[in-house]
């Protein structure tokens, strides 16, 4: 005959399994909780008892971080890249700028955080940070690395590179973007030709050619890269920021690239 637990052993082997869940995976959300217990409601007592006694904060709706025995709940910061990452699943990658933090480029570190996803989702606030999805479809070129021992997917340097040019609104401009993928001394050619196929945008060969030719004293460039780049110049000019058009610029024939007037002073500073 089976021995009998009582419900007030059940509840503490229970609240043990979820919060050693959460610890674990740095978050649990409701359904991980309800698929440990077996029960919705036991769930959410669960959750609601760990987060009063200070064992989890809740970040969103169904989703809560877990903070260490050791740590205060009103102090302990969640890591924006692993939160981030849990957010997106396998529906996308970190990218632009943080993408750039991750890789340990980046000239700036930033209060938001970005990543691509092929799901539509909401961006939020939590802790002082902004969560930014970008919709996309082109998922490819993600590469991985391990924060805490937990698995992140983020965007590879030939795709951040890519991204940040496409997007210079969503990697802190231009002067950034320069300061910051000098770090990328070495990118992989048949990577960024393939990628600039997938995206299939004439002016990025332009603007990608451009940038490589400034930065060729930092990044290793390789000629045949080069020789296929300008063999895509366009005879339509293109705009190296996109949306400049209002206040003019210079044009660099070789790439056929209307660059800002004052691009000599903030490449003067790379």
């Amino acid at each position: 005959m089976e021995t009998n637990i009582d419900n007030q052993q059940i509840s503490i082997v229970i609240i043990q399994e979820i919060y050693k869940h959460a610890l674990r995976n740095r978050f649990i959300t409701l359904d991980e909780a309800r698929s440990i217990s077996g029960n919705d409601n036991t769930a959410r007592m669960v959750l609601w008892r760990l987060s009063k006694r200070g064992n989890l904060i809740r970040v969103r709706s169904g989703l809560y971080a877990a903070v260490p025995l050791e740590n205060d709940q009103g102090q302990f910061e969640v890591d924006r890249y692993l939160l981030a990452n849990r957010l997106v699943g396998e529906n996308g990658a970190l990218a632009f700028h943080t993408a750039l933090e991750v890789h340990g480029v980046a000239y700036s570190q930033f209060n938001r955080v970005f990543y691509i996803s092929n799901k539509k989702s909401t961006p939020f606030h939590f802790q002082d940070i902004d969560y930014r999805p970008v919709l996309t479809s082109s998922l490819f070129g993600f590469t991985t690395v391990y924060i805490d021992e937990i698995r992140v997917k983020v965007t590879d340097k030939e795709r951040t590179f890519l991204d940040c040019l496409r997007r210079l609104d969503l990697c802190g401009g231009l002067e950034e973007f320069l300061k910051s993928v000098e770090g990328f001394t070495l990118m992989s050619p048949p990577k960024l030709l393939d990628y600039l196929e997938r995206f299939g945008e004439q002016s990025l060969y332009q603007r990608t050619g451009f940038i490589l030719e400034q930065l060729k004293g930092t990044i290793n460039v390789e000629d045949d890269l080069m020789q296929v780049l300008r063999g895509r110049v366009s005879v339509t000019p293109t705009y190296l920021v996109p949306g400049s058009q209002h206040v003019g610029g210079r044009l660099v024939k070789d790439w056929n690239v209307l660059v800002p007037r004052n691009l000599e002073e903030i490449a003067r500073f790379v």
